[in-house]
C-alpha cells in the first residue's frame, strides 16, 4: 500500500492498518511554539510563575508561585488566553510552510491543569488545600480549563492538527494523589477542556510521566488520543495495552534509563521486547519513554533500528 510516514502514523493511532510501527525519529510534525508560554530562561510567566532551568536544556521548574493561600483565589487574575495570538504571523508562515511539506501541526502548552494548579500555589500548599477547601480548588481548576479550552480553541484557528502539553500526574511508583481524586478533580476539567478538539476531530497528546496505570481506563474513556511517555519502570506495558487498545494509542515505553546506561544488545533486547506487548494490533509509536537531550547516539540507533526490523505488519 506505500503509506508515507503520517498516513502510516494516523493509520496506527487509529488502530487502522499501518504498514510498520512509527517511529519517533520521523520528520513527522511541526511544533507551534507561541511566544510568552515558554523559556529555558529563568523568568516569571503572565501566571506569575517564576521558573528557573537547573539543567540546559531541560525543561524549567517552577520556583516562586503567586498563590500560596487557596482562600485568597478571587485576587488571582489569569492572563488572557488570547493575548499570545495576537502577534503570530511569522508562526502561521511556518504552519503554511510545513502543511505545505505534507506534515502534522501540533501545538505545546506546558503544565496544563494539575501541573498548572500546583505551579501557581506551591506543590504542599495545592495537596493541603485539596483536603482543606476542596470547593476552592475545584474553582480554581475549573479556572484553569476554561483558559486552557480557549488557548487550544485559538490553536485550532490557526492549523493544529494536534494539541499537546504536560501534565506529569504520577511518581515512579504511583500516582500523586489517589485515583479517587483523580476522577473527582482532575477528570471532569479533562472533559470540559478537550470537548471542541474532539469535536473539531483534533488528536489530544497526553503527556503524563510516571505511574498512571491505576486510571488509565479514565484516559481511554474520555477519548485521549495518544498517551505518552508510558514509562517502563513504572507501568505495567501489558495491563495499559489492554485498557487502551482500540481506544487510545501509546506512545514511548523503551526504557530511557537502559538507553542513557545500557548496551546497544541491552537496548536492541528491551526494544524488541516493548514491541511484542505493545505492537499487536496498532495503537502504538516507538520512541523513548522519556526526552533527554544526551543520549548515547549508538542506543538510540539501536532502538530505532530494531523498531525498524522488528515493526512490520
Amino acid at each position: 500500500m506505500n503509506l508515507s510516514p503520517v498516513e502510516n502514523y494516523l493509520e496506527a493511532i487509529r488502530f487502522g492498518s499501518p504498514e510498520y510501527i512509527p517511529r519517533g525519529n520521523e520528520e513527522i510534525f511541526h511544533n507551534v511554539h507561541i511566544r510568552g508560554t515558554f523559556s529555558y530562561d529563568e523568568w516569571v510567566d503572565n501566571w506569575g510563575i517564576r521558573w528557573k532551568t537547573e539543567i540546559p536544556q531541560t525543561a524549567p521548574f517552577p520556583i516562586e508561585s503567586p498563590l500560596p493561600d487557596i482562600t485568597k483565589l478571587h485576587e488571582y487574575e489569569l492572563p488572557n488566553p488570547d493575548s499570545f495570538f495576537d502577534d503570530i504571523n511569522d508562526e502561521i508562515t511556518k504552519i503554511k510552510q510545513a502543511k505545505a511539506e505534507g506534515k502534522l501541526i501540533i501545538s505545546g502548552l506546558t503544565y496544563f491543569i494539575f501541573e498548572r494548579a500546583w505551579a501557581i500555589m506551591g506543590m504542599d500548599n495545592f495537596f493541603m488545600a485539596m483536603l482543606d477547601e476542596p470547593d476552592l480548588v475545584r474553582e480554581l481548576l475549573h479556572k484553569i480549563a476554561v483558559y486552557n479550552k480557549r488557548f487550544f480553541d485559538n490553536m485550532m484557528e490557526i492549523g493544529v492538527d494536534a494539541v499537546s502539553f504536560s501534565e506529569d500526574l504520577g511518581t515512579q511508583r504511583a500516582l500523586m494523589f489517589s485515583p479517587a481524586h483523580f476522577y473527582d478533580f482532575f477528570l471532569p476539567e479533562y472533559i470540559f477542556a478537550f470537548e471542541n478538539v474532539l469535536k473539531e476531530e483534533k488528536m489530544v497528546v497526553f503527556h503524563s510521566c510516571g505511574r498512571i496505570d491505576e486510571v488509565i481506563q479514565g484516559f481511554s474513556d474520555i477519548k485521549v488520543t495518544v498517551l505518552n511517555p508510558i514509562q517502563a519502570r513504572a507501568n505495567d506495558l501489558e495491563k495499559i495495552k489492554k485498557i487502551t487498545f482500540g481506544k487510545t494509542a501509546l506512545s514511548g515505553g523503551v526504557d530511557s534509563h537502559l538507553l542513557m546506561v545500557g548496551t546497544t544488545k541491552e537496548v536492541q533486547k528491551e526494544t524488541a521486547r516493548v514491541i511484542e506487548i505493545l505492537k499487536p494490533g496498532g495503537g502504538y509509536i516507538c520512541e523513548p519513554d522519556q526526552g533527554f537531550p544526551n543520549y548515547p547516539p549508538e542506543n538510540i540507533e539501536a532502538m530505532y533500528k530494531t523498531a525498524t526490523e522488528l515493526g512490520r505488519y
